[in-house]
């Protein structure tokens, strides 16, 4: 793990797993728990990440990891999972706070 994986899959994985959280409500697979559904989404979102990069390693579709930039490219984002599992973790927390059913007390 490094620093800049870290926070690359912080980076990238806040936004589509806020907009997640938006639109899908109740179970997601067999998870009830906000958290762990942020931890499983985040994952999720690696893990199909990883699969175009490996895809795109192998066919060289549009040339992103061609050279030495293409090298750290990959580095980066297969050692950010931990920054998409903590972004999973952000975006169910921010779910929770801010589109939360506030019912009125009676």
């Amino acid at each position: 793990m490094s620093l800049w994986g870290f926070l690359t899959g912080l980076i990238i994985g806040i936004v589509p797993l806020m907009f997640f959280f938006r639109f899908v409500r109740g179970r997601f697979l067999f998870f009830s728990n906000p958290y762990l559904k942020g931890v499983v989404a985040g994952f999720l979102l690696w893990a199909i990440i990883n699969l175009f990069f490996w895809a795109e390693a192998q066919f060289n579709m549009f040339g992103l990891l061609r050279g030495e930039e293409g090298y750290s490219t990959m580095y980066i984002i297969t050692t950010s999972l931990q920054g998409f599992l903590t972004a999973g973790l952000v975006a169910a927390f921010a779910a929770n706070k801010l589109w939360a059913n506030k019912a009125p007390k009676t």
